[in-house]
C-alpha cells in the first residue's frame, strides 16, 4: 500500500524539527513492504491548497497525521481535504491529542477520520497496516487502536508499550533528513544539522498537571548503548549531524545509564555535542555526573521546576524541593559550561498572587542561561483536569486554542485573566530585560537560525494575545 504520514499545518506550532515519531511508524511500514512518503507542512511551508494537490497527485491509500491539542482545527481541515480529493483513502491520526482526550470524544472533533492510535503506536501499527489492505474491519485486537465497530460505538483497544525499544528499526532518517532543518529543538542547540533521538521512553513520576503517562506509559525503558552509539554513528556519517537533541522525559532517570552512555561517547571520539532540551530531573544530577556529561559534548540541559512555592511544588506531586533545586541549578553552573534552561508554570488551580511572584523570583535568583513561563495547560487524562472537571470549573468540551504558543489562553485560579496575562507578560520582561541575561543570549548566538528561534519564542510569547487565532479553512 502507499504510505503517506503528515506533519499538519498549524498556526500554533514555529519550531520545525524532524518528526522521530513518524519516522519510526515509517520504518515500521517500510519493514512491512509498504511504500512510504512522509509530508512536513511546517517545513514545506504548505496551506492546504498544497497540501490538496500533494495529496490528490499522491492519492496515499493511508494517510496518518500526528496530532497535538493545539492543531485540531487544523488536523480536521486537513481530513476533510483528504476526503474531499481521495475519498477512499483511510485517515488515521496519533500523537498526543489522541493518547490524552476522551476516545468518545475524537470522532466529533474529527469527523472524517477512520482511525486513531493513542499511546505508542508501533506495537499495533503493522497489524493494522495489514488488516486494512485486506479490508478487514474487525479491529479489536490491535493494540492503542480508538475505531468504531460495525454499529458505529467507538471502542479503544488497551493499549501495549514497545517492552524492548533495541527491537525498534531506526526512524527513516531519509525522509527526514535533518539536512533540510535549519534549527534545532531549541534555542541552546547551535550546532547545525541536529538531529533528535529517543534514548528512553517512560515516566514513573505523578506530577499531576502532566500527561506524559498517557503516551509513553509509566516504566522507563532504556535503549542499549549499542544501538544509540550505532544510530548516532549513522547520522554523523549519512547526514552531517554534529549534534543530538535527546527528546526523551527522564533521559537521567537512570545515573549509571547516562554514565555509560558519556563514557562511550568519549572512548569512541564520536565528537558529536548533545543537550537535553526535554527536560532532566535535577534530583538526578550531581557533581561528578554533570562535569562527566560536559566532558562528553553536553552543551545544553532543560529542568522543570515548575514553581517557587513549595507548598505548589507538593500539591501538584512534584517530588522536589525549593532548596534542592536551588542547589543543584547553581551546582551545574559551578562546575560546567552547560547552558541551563528552566522550565516554570504559572496559574495552578489553587495557587496565589504571592506564589507566582516567588516563582518569579526564584526563576531571577538564579543562574538561568534560559527560562520558560507556561500558563498551565489541562490535559485530559491528567490529575487536575479530572479534580477541575468534578469541581465544575472547567467544562469538558475544551477549547484548545493557544496551546502551541506557550500563549495566556485563561486563568484556572481565582486571579482574574487580566491579572494573569499582566503577570505572565513580566515574568518574561522581569527574566530577560537584564543586561546579564541579554548579552550572555547574545554571545551564544552561533548562527541565523538560532536567533530566529530565540527571536520567535520571545516575541510570542510576550505579546500575550487576549486570544490566539484559530487555525481557517
Amino acid at each position: 500500500m502507499r504510505i503517506l504520514f503528515v506533519v499538519a499545518i498549524s498556526q500554533e506550532r514555529f519550531n520545525c524539527i524532524p518528526d522521530i515519531g513518524q519516522g519510526y511508524l515509517a520504518s515500521c511500514a517500510r519493514s512491512a513492504g509498504h511504500e512510504v512518503r512522509l509530508l512536513d507542512c511546517l517545513l514545506e511551508g504548505y496551506d492546504y491548497d498544497d497540501f490538496a494537490g500533494y495529496v490528490k497527485s499522491y492519492r496515499p491509500e493511508v494517510l496518518g497525521i500526528k496530532t497535538y491539542s493545539c492543531d485540531i482545527g487544523c488536523v480536521a481541515e486537513m481530513a476533510r481535504i483528504v476526503r474531499q480529493v481521495s475519498p477512499r483513502t483511510v485517515i488515521v491520526i496519533g500523537g498526543p491529542h489522541p493518547s490524552c482526550e476522551v476516545p468518545q470524544r475524537l470522532f466529533g472533533q474529527f469527523p472524517d477520520v477512520d482511525y486513531a492510535f493513542a499511546g505508542e503506536a508501533e506495537p499495533g501499527f503493522a497489524s493494522f497496516l495489514q488488516r486494512t489492505a485486506s479490508n478487514r474491519t474487525d479491529m479489536s485486537d490491535i493494540p492503542g487502536l480508538i475505531w468504531k465497530d460495525s454499529t458505529g460505538i467507538v471502542r479503544a483497544n488497551e493499549r501495549a508499550w514497545v517492552k524492548n525499544l533495541d527491537s525498534l528499526p531506526f526512524p527513516a532518517w531519509d525522509l527526514i533528513d535533518p539536512r533540510r532543518y535549519r534549527w534545532g529543538y531549541s534555542f541552546m542547540t547551535s550546532k547545525l544539522p541536529a538531529a533528535p533521538m529517543a534514548m528512553t521512553r517512560g515516566c514513573p513520576y505523578s506530577c499531576t498537571f502532566c500527561g506524559s503517562h498517557l503516551i509513553s506509559g509509566r516504566r522507563v525503558r532504556k535503549r542499549s548503548g549499542d544501538s544509540i552509539l550505532a544510530e548516532m554513528k549513522l547520522l554523523k556519517r549519512d547526514y552531517g549531524v554534529r549534534a543530538i537533541d535527546i527528546v526523551d522525559e527522564n533521559f537521567a532517570f537512570d545515573g549509571n545509564f547516562v554514565r555509560e552512555f558519556c563514557e562511550r561517547l568519549l572512548s569512541e571520539r564520536l565528537d558529536i555535542a548533545w543537550n537535553c532540551p526535554y527536560g532532566v530531573r535535577l534530583d538526578s544530577l550531581d557533581e561528578d555526573l554533570v562535569r562527566l556529561m560536559a566532558r562528553s559534548g553536553c552543551f545544553g540541559l532543560s529542568v522543570g521546576v515548575e514553581s517557587g512555592s513549595q507548598r505548589v511544588l507538593d500539591s501538584v506531586k512534584k517530588q522536589l524541593k525549593i532548596e534542592e533545586i536551588t542547589e543543584k541549578v547553581r551546582m551545574i553552573k559551578r562546575v560546567s559550561t552547560i547552558m541551563v534552561q528552566g522550565y516554570f508554570i504559572i496559574g495552578f488551580p489553587d495557587e496565589t498572587h504571592d506564589e507566582i511572584e516567588a516563582t518569579i523570583r526564584l526563576a531571577c535568583s538564579l543562574p538561568f542561561d534560559l527560562v520558560t513561563f507556561c500558563p498551565l495547560r489541562v490535559t485530559p487524562g491528567t490529575e487536575i483536569y479530572s479534580d477541575l472537571l468534578s469541581s465544575g470549573k472547567i467544562v469538558r468540551d475544551l477549547d484548545y486554542q493557544g496551546l502551541g504558543h506557550h500563549q495566556f489562553v485563561r486563568s484556572y485560579c481565582s486571579i482574574p485573566d487580566d491579572e494573569m496575562r499582566k503577570l505572565y507578560r513580566r515574568a518574561y520582561t522581569q527574566f530577560y530585560f537584564r543586561p546579564r541575561v541579554v548579552l550572555n543570549l547574545l554571545g551564544q548566538v552561533r548562527s541565523a537560525a538560532q536567533l530566529r528561534t530565540i527571536t520567535n519564542g520571545l516575541l510570542r510569547m510576550v505579546r500575550v494575545p487576549k486570544r490566539s487565532r484559530a487555525c481557517q479553512a
